[in-house]
């Protein structure tokens, strides 16, 4: 990986930041927060540099990224997603997202013929994609309570 590479992981914790002071998240866990935004972001492109799909590696990256937050949130005392969920937000698959609205755009230019179906093909690829994606972010953050035993409460 490029030197480049590894300074636009930075990115994602001024996104998770943001996210974190607008959902009125305590002080306290900021920098936790901006850290597991990074640490998440560079563990989805480093699984894509090596030939993992984007759905997969999100789905690692979004994993890890909840039991961090599991594991810091049990020493703080704090809720886990106060730090999972700002922290996952710059995974949040925009790009998908984008060029979906953009061949549904460009479909509704073409009145009909081939050109308007491979814009449509394209509109469902883009858009099957970035909802796996948001469905492995759902999943890999909610994983550590999906996961560890229930407990019943029974009053004695």
């Amino acid at each position: 990986m490029n030197w480049y590479l590894w300074i636009v992981q930075l990115w994602a914790a001024p996104a998770a930041l943001g996210f974190a002071i607008l959902f009125n998240s305590p002080p306290s866990t900021l920098w936790r927060s901006a850290l597991l935004a990074v640490i998440g972001h560079f563990i989805r492109d480093a699984c894509v540099y090596f030939g993992i799909d984007i759905v997969m590696s999100t789905l690692l990256a979004a994993i890890s990224i909840g039991f961090c937050a599991q594991f810091w949130a049990t020493q703080q005392r704090q809720a886990a997603p106060v730090l999972s969920i700002c922290a996952a937000i710059p995974m949040v698959p925009g790009v998908p997202m984008f060029r979906t609205i953009e061949s549904l755009i460009g479909m509704a230019r073409e009145p009909t013929g081939q050109l308007a179906a491979n814009y449509l093909a394209d509109a469902g690829a883009n858009a099957a994609r970035a909802t796996m994606i948001l469905f492995a972010l759902a999943l890999g953050i909610s994983a550590p309570w999906l996961l560890k035993p229930g407990r019943v409460r029974t009053k004695a």
